[in-house]
């Protein structure tokens, strides 16, 4: 069995860079080639340690439970000598709203490494950017953000409460799995590579006299409790440090749930939760705001097509297509897709391709308050059968009176493949 899997994912980005990427990091500005870049170095290396795969053998068991971690208390051996410690109510900082290399969301006066000791309306103690618009934007988050301040969160000045906001689950599963002498430590957040180390040494400790020789860290794993960062990571309040969720010590809160989970495991010993699995499944919540309502310019249609593709193309080519489309939320369109590619074949249009091909690219963009457009983009590879093709665009828009949702499509002019 194999799996592109996450692991220890929480500081770890394509080292190419991509489109976005923040000065120094930049990457292609085609995103295919950035794909294909990161993608074939993935592969390559996942082919070779398929190819030196080990057996695995021995017994097949299983640790679990819940846990909450609002207020969880850690003894003084996972706190790297700071005593016993506390997790603190979830809140997020300044620079999560910096974004991070890959992705900076370049909001003026907002950057990584914002710290209580330095956060200034002037910027005087950092000196990164003291525009007019930048002071006027440190200052207006600080007016949002006054009340919200958590001595607990210790370096990370405060801009998103969202524990008390209701965002984030204080109720997390940890779980840690034995096949054979393989051991998995599925943890609910993104640890970062140092993290990985420490989980599977401390883990390691427990499970070597039963036989287990390799631990892989299983990210992302059942719930999401934001970033997982060192102590060391946490004081530099770096975009992941600002989304470690519940504090400065949340890996030692991991650390210390593994390792008992494991002794336990070891010990052919049960554990018991010390809450009862929260049961989520009425309800929805995205940090994001839903679609209020789609609107067009009254002498456009739904689905209409406003640039047109050329009439031919050869092999290696881009086609762009652009309609007046509506904002995606309205309908996911799981299992299904927002585009078709479409070859004329015995007089009649059939798929050729979806929005799940590799060839394919769909990109929303807002026009306006509530216009929407939508760009198609097909890579033409060089084994396309020559012939004649067009675009559909699939869509839903949302009225703004009554809320109800409709579905809508627009068809390109057809065009040429030589």
């Amino acid at each position: 069995m194999a799996a592109f899997a996450n692991a220890d994912e929480g500081d770890v980005v394509a080292s190419g860079g991509n489109a976005y990427s923040a000065p120094g990091y930049e990457g292609s500005q085609n995103e295919w080639e950035n794909v294909i870049r990161d993608g074939s170095l993935q592969l390559k290396k996942a082919a070779e340690m398929w190819n030196q795969g080990q057996p695995v053998s021995g017994p097949i068991d299983s640790r679990s439970r819940w846990v909450n971690l609002a207020g969880y208390e850690m003894s003084e051996n996972f706190t790297q000598g700071d005593g016993p410690q506390k997790l603190c109510i979830p809140a997020r900082g300044y620079s999560f709203a910096s974004g991070a290399e890959n992705g900076p969301s370049d909001i003026p006066g907002i950057y990584e490494g914002m710290i209580k000791d330095n956060l200034s309306i002037s910027d005087k103690v950092n000196n990164t950017d003291r525009s007019v618009l930048g002071s006027a934007t440190r200052a207006a988050f600080g007016v949002v953000a006054t009340v919200s301040q958590d001595a607990c969160q210790l370096e990370k000045p405060v801009l998103l409460p969202t524990g008390k906001w209701g965002w984030v689950n204080s109720q997390q599963p940890v779980q840690l799995m034995r096949i054979g002498n393989l051991g998995l430590i599925a943890i609910p957040g993104e640890p970062t590579t140092m993290v990985g180390r420490h989980l599977r040494q401390a883990v390691a400790k427990e499970l070597a006299p039963i036989g287990v020789d390799t631990l892989v860290v299983a990210g992302l794993a059942n719930n999401y409790s934001g970033y997982v960062i060192t102590r060391a990571e946490y004081a530099q309040q770096h975009y992941e440090g600002a989304s470690t969720e519940f504090g400065p010590y949340q890996a030692s809160a991991y650390q210390q749930e593994y390792v008992q989970l494991a002794h336990a495991l070891r010990e052919g010993s049960k554990v018991t939760s010390e809450i009862t699995p929260p049961d989520r499944s009425n309800k929805r919540f995205a940090e994001r705001p839903g679609v209020t309502f789609d609107d067009k310019p009254v002498n456009q249609a739904w689905g209409q097509v406003l640039i047109q593709p050329n009439d031919s193309y050869h092999h290696n080519e881009l086609v762009s297509v652009t309609f007046r489309g509506a904002h995606p939320k309205n309908n996911l369109s799981t299992e299904d897709t927002f585009l078709k590619v479409q070859r004329l074949h015995q007089g009649k249009w059939r798929d050729y391709l979806t929005d799940a091909d590799f060839e394919t690219r769909y990109t929303w963009e807002r026009e306006g308050i509530a216009y929407s457009k939508v760009a198609i983009d097909w890579h033409i590879n060089s084994d396309t059968p020559p012939g004649t093709y067009r675009i559909m665009h699939l869509g839903d828009w949302k009225n703004g009176w009554d809320s109800t949702i409709t579905p809508y499509s627009g068809i390109s002019h057809s065009f040429k493949v030589e």
